[in-house]
């Protein structure tokens, strides 16, 4: 007897309901693709039970509210949201996973319902669609951005939660490469917790050692702008501190400036010395100038005449004129004026005067409660963070990066598995190949196999290609374009030769992140990584900032260097100083490395190793046994026709190994196994060549 539930709810099903499933961990003609269970079509008809269980979605007139804090169905129903599937077969749980519902068919008033179910991670896969990583919510880490909290974030580097401020040269925060300004410093987040966010987010749990161990803990996405910015309707705030006083004598031409000393937001402006010039550096922008202004007027013992402007590139743009009137009186003068249409380009600069247009002998005393200054383009745009400015944490992220891209780069950077557990609902299981198989158990399929039908046995050589790339993404910065250029390769890579003679082909697997060189600059014993670009001089001593593509580093606090100072953005004063810095590179340690991001081991580096290990790196942690296995003169994939029970799918464990006529072999894909009729299937099984590497 074959059952059919959706959200809990049993479906009617067909006399001939049938329904093929297939079941994979791998595909070893599909490099680097990870697979899950998933089902040929499913007709349902259109009875009473169903057509209410799906809200009615035959209807092309109806409509429905939906709350995803419910189960999704009946008036509920979203045919564009997963909903929990379970296939039983004689009571025996087959199939856990998600349903879909494609087309909706009407014939003569019959309905019917074509449908699919597919494992959890396919329903994972769907649940992400394409949501991106700024919409997950870090604001609990949005900070003040100051010293203390740069420096107090360095306890978090081996803790995979929290932010980090690491060091890394982002080119024009340092001259000698001993002392740092403090724009290089920008927050980093920990990989660990975006993995548990977006897990969080789409309703699944996880068990994956790995991520509990120090060397994943340890991996943080840096800052991938130019500068330190954050999304403001205002460009520019600022004010004066505290009220003051203003005594003029009357010339007819004097203008004074206001000293605007609370500086709430000066994003792309820069700041005179006597903070009343606020220069701008960033690209054009068209916005509006508004001037929120309090001011009482004391005429004193003589008439006077005066008034407040603001001032672009020292033209008056915007301003008011404030007359006593009246003899020994004062007048308040309490208003916001505003000028839109203000275009402000690098260089240009913001000033606010009050002006003197009295006769000579005349004067009067001026206090000046409130003078703010504001300037903001239309909507939200990126402006610069500066000390003391808040950092919203999640305008710091990487942006426009897929959550399922995300993913996809660090199950392919550990080459994982993931699979469904058999018993609890959204929990998914992540084991890495080199760990998926230790101490694997195995069983006898000898007698399951249908000898009436073909053996199929295929070299790997006839399904692989010759060449096998381990890829970071390519970046344009100055040292990834230099070792590119150098070596016709991007740093981080490697390359697998098979030495398979009858193929030619590359296959590939790239990452969204791309590799970071770290450098090590003469008489300094800080290595850090770089992001920038040279400009300037035949002999490129320039340096721009940039943006780049997204990175992915290993974070470690190192002890015991030389004394050494993060400036202000002035660099002309210091914010700190000592003896350990915020390290963050593709090497877990730059003195004495143990393990490496990188696929292969560079064929440059840009700084001085005295000791450690290069070869611990991506590939052969992760990978090297696996494209050993496939890749073998040995190795071969055999297909075969076997007779499954119900009992067998639902005990179903990839990680055991199969005895097929005295000969060991991984299970790798189940093809069309009928879930309404113990029948016989497909299967590909990959001959082992070692259980250990």
């Amino acid at each position: 007897m074959i059952e059919l539930f959706v959200e809990n709810s049993i479906v009617d099903i067909n006399v001939g309901f049938a329904t093929l499933l297939t079941m994979a961990i791998d595909d070893i003609k599909d490099f680097g693709a990870k697979n899950t269970t998933f089902s040929k079509s499913i007709i349902l008809p259109g009875t009473k039970r169903n057509n209410t269980l799906f809200g009615n979605i035959f209807d092309v007139s109806g409509s429905n509210d939906y709350n995803p804090l419910t189960a999704n169905k009946a008036i509920n129903f979203n045919a564009a949201v997963s909903a929990k599937a379970y296939i039983f077969a004689d009571n025996i749980q087959i199939f856990k996973g998600t349903f879909r519902i494609l087309e909706i068919v009407i014939d003569n008033g019959n309905i019917e319902y074509e449908a699919v179910v597919f494992g959890e991670l396919g329903g994972f896969i769907a649940k992400l669609g394409n949501k991106k990583l700024e919409e997950l919510d870090f604001s609990a880490y949005n900070h003040t951005y100051s010293i203390a909290n740069i420096t107090g974030s360095w306890s978090n580097a081996a803790g995979g939660s929290g932010y980090y401020y690491p060091l890394i040269d982002y080119g024009n925060y340092s001259a000698a490469k001993k002392d740092y300004s403090v724009g290089t410093f920008r927050p980093a987040l920990f990989a660990n917790e975006y993995w548990e966010k977006i897990l969080e987010a789409s309703g699944y749990t996880d068990d994956f050692p790995l991520r509990a161990t120090s060397r994943f803990k340890s991996l943080i996405i840096p800052n991938n702008r130019k500068t330190l910015q954050k999304k403001s309707a205002l460009q520019l705030d600022v004010n004066i501190t505290p009220t003051y006083n203003l005594a003029l004598n009357g010339d007819g031409s004097s203008d004074t400036n206001i000293n605007l000393t609370t500086q709430t937001l000066i994003g792309g402006f820069t700041p005179s010395v006597s903070d009343t010039k606020f220069t701008y550096s960033g690209a054009t922008q068209t916005g509006t100038v508004e001037l929120d202004l309090d001011i009482d007027y004391d005429t004193g013992t003589s008439y006077q005449a005066g008034g407040i402007t603001v001032k672009q590139n020292g033209t008056s743009i915007l301003g008011v004129g404030i007359y006593s009137g009246v003899y020994g009186t004062t007048t308040n003068y309490t208003n916001k004026l505003s000028l839109s249409g203000v275009s402000i380009a690098s260089g240009d600069y913001l000033e606010v005067f009050f002006y003197n247009s009295g006769d000579s002998g005349e004067y009067a005393n001026i206090l000046i409660n409130k003078s703010r200054l504001t300037f903001g383009s239309t909507g939200n745009a990126y402006v610069d963070i500066n000390i003391g400015e808040g950092v919203v944490i999640n305008d710091t992220m990487p942006q426009n990066i897929l959550q399922k891209e995300f993913i996809s780069s660090i199950v392919k950077l550990f080459n994982l598995y993931i699979f469904e557990d058999r018993e609890n609902d959204k929990l998914l299981k992540i084991v890495p190949f080199v760990d998926f198989y230790a101490d694997a158990e195995s069983e006898d399929w000898s007698l399951k196999i249908d000898r009436s039908q073909p053996l199929r046995i295929k070299p790997m050589s006839e399904l692989n290609s010759r060449y096998y790339d381990f890829k970071y993404k390519r970046d344009s910065d100055y040292f990834n374009d230099l070792y590119s250029k150098r070596y016709n390769e991007d740093y981080g890579t490697y390359k697998y030769d098979s030495e398979f003679e009858f193929a030619n082909e590359t296959s590939s697997v790239e990452l969204i992140f791309s590799g970071t060189p770290l450098v090590g600059y003469t008489g300094e014993d800080k290595v850090v990584s770089t992001i920038f670009k040279r400009t300037g001089d035949t002999t490129g001593s320039g340096e721009e900032n940039i943006d780049s593509n997204i990175r992915i580093l290993q974070a470690k606090l190192i002890t015991g260097v030389a004394t050494w100072k993060i400036r202000n953005a002035a660099n002309n004063a210091d914010l700190h100083s000592g003896t350990e810095y915020p390290y963050a590179g593709h090497l877990d340690d730059p003195d004495a490395p143990t393990n490496d991001l990188n696929f292969g081991v560079p064929k440059e580096l840009f700084f001085t190793l005295v000791t450690g290990a290069l070869n611990v790196n991506q590939f052969n942690l992760y990978w090297s046994s696996y494209m050993a296995e496939i890749t073998d003169k040995d190795s071969k994939l055999l297909t075969a026709t076997v007779k499954l029970k119900f009992s067998d799918i639902y005990n179903l464990d990839f990680s055991k190994l199969k005895w097929v006529d005295g000969s060991l072999f991984r299970l790798n894909k189940i093809i069309d196994f009928n879930a309404t009729n113990e029948d016989t299937c497909k299967v590909e099984l990959l001959k082992v060549i070692n259980k250990i590497y």
